[in-house]
């Protein structure tokens, strides 16, 4: 029997791959999306990448971000942002009697203050072993001496999770900016709020909108709910959120 043979990809050449390739046979899954804050199109490696890449595009902290981005080397502690720079850190390391030791993180994104973060994406299910954990220490060490923070994402393996069932439908819906509702539904929001709505389900009878429209208000500020730990239904926990952004900044509650 001989071995199964793979076509290439198609399509991939507009899209943002970083500095580590995704691969563009057909024997590796590759996941697509689209980055607001990644200037397009971006291609990832797992589900939780792009997971994490819609928690980007909504936190209001998180001024752009890229995909895989360039590669530590943890014996010299340099940084190479393609692969004729890998190259010569490797020739380096071997005329030395050494072997160069390379890790690429998840993503680097920056933050609205200018301040550059390295994230690396685990699920919840799957931290690494030590000796994943003790090159992670080493690459946030070599990072913050080139005046980076590292981040570590952790993301939620069930499927029933609110994050995981929610996430999707708030990136769908902070694209949709042409139905996002006007702003003199606030003053309907407090009214609402004031006669003693507290759940999403209160605040869109009392509006006279469908359930669809539940994300659309969560993403344009009218209304606030914690997402990460409550599904989005209609007993969701919801308040006025008069513009403020706050409940998206969900970056920062997934690190560890």
């Amino acid at each position: 029997m001989t071995a199964p043979t793979y076509g290439k990809r198609g399509g991939l050449k507009s899209f943002d791959r970083g500095s580590r390739n995704v691969s563009h046979a057909y024997g590796k899954s590759t996941l697509l999306t689209h980055g607001g804050k990644a200037d397009g199109g971006i291609a990832l490696e797992s589900e939780s990448e792009r997971m994490v890449a819609h928690l980007f595009n909504l936190d209001p902290e998180v001024g752009s971000y890229s995909p895989q981005p360039f590669a530590v080397e943890l014996t010299m502690g340099s940084i190479a942002r393609n692969d004729e720079e890998k190259n010569d850190l490797r020739a380096r390391a071997k005329r030395h009697g050494g072997k160069a030791v390379f890790y690429t993180p998840d993503f680097v994104a920056t933050w609205v203050s200018g301040i550059q973060v390295a994230v690396e994406v685990k699920l919840d299910r799957f931290p690494g072993d030590d000796e994943y954990q003790r090159k992670l220490e080493l690459a946030e060490k070599v990072l913050f001496s080139h005046g980076m923070e590292f981040l570590r994402l952790v993301t939620p393996s069930s499927w029933r999770h609110p994050l995981r069932t929610t996430l999707p439908l708030l990136h769908q819906a902070s694209m949709r900016r042409d139905i996002w509702p006007e702003p003199e539904i606030a003053e309907r929001i407090h009214a609402l709020h004031e006669a003693g709505a507290r759940t999403m389900g209160e605040f869109l009878s009392g509006l006279a909108l469908d359930a669809r429209m539940a994300p659309l208000l969560l993403v344009s500020g009218h209304l606030e709910a914690d997402v990460i730990q409550r599904a989005l239904c209609f007993a969701t926990p919801t308040a006025p959120a008069y513009g403020d952004l706050s409940h998206l900044k969900m970056v920062r509650r997934l690190a560890q």
